[in-house]
């Protein structure tokens, strides 16, 4: 499979703006989910507020599309011709594990305590919701990459699931 790098970008900032429709439906609800990637990516860049969390929302979309292609640039070097829905899965896997310590190390501001930088491995300091609903993110970012990939890419879908 040829890497084909507007599909692949297309399909990440589309599954980038999915992953994280459970942590904010969760809010939404009233669940006790704490993570806010967008609210972390904009006080890296030095915003808070509704200015930081546009910006994060923003970052976080270009990170996704950037994901995305490296997907996409991992399945032409594996010479992946189908099964993308198997191959995704296994990239949310490896990404879940990569991204599991680099949210420990984002200074994050826990929204209850006001302490920065305490969410730990994959969140597991705010719980095992926020774990679930960050492995959720992932497995869900890693499917819909690989699905939209092969959809939007020339020569269609039929890549799949066979």
């Amino acid at each position: 499979m040829d890497l084909q790098l507007v599909p692949a970008i297309l399909a990440g900032l589309l599954a980038g703006a999915v992953m994280e429709g459970p942590v904010y439906l969760q809010k939404a609800l009233g669940l006790p989910v704490k993570q806010n990637i967008f609210r972390t990516w904009g006080r890296m860049l030095g915003l808070t507020g509704g200015a930081g969390y546009v910006v994060g929302l923003i970052f976080h979309e270009l990170l996704a599309a950037a994901i995305a292609v490296i997907y996409a640039l991992g399945f032409d070097l594996l010479g992946v011709n189908g099964n993308l829905l198997i191959w995704g899965l296994v990239g949310a896997l490896v990404h879940y594990t990569l991204a599991g310590p680099i949210v420990a190390l984002l200074p994050s501001v826990d929204p209850q305590t006001n302490a920065v930088g305490r969410q730990g491995f994959a969140y597991k300091n705010y719980g095992k919701l926020d774990v679930a609903t960050s492995f959720v993110g992932h497995v869900t970012f890693g499917l819909l990459t690989a699905a939209l990939y092969g959809l939007f890419r020339s020569g269609g879908g039929p890549h799949l699931i066979a």
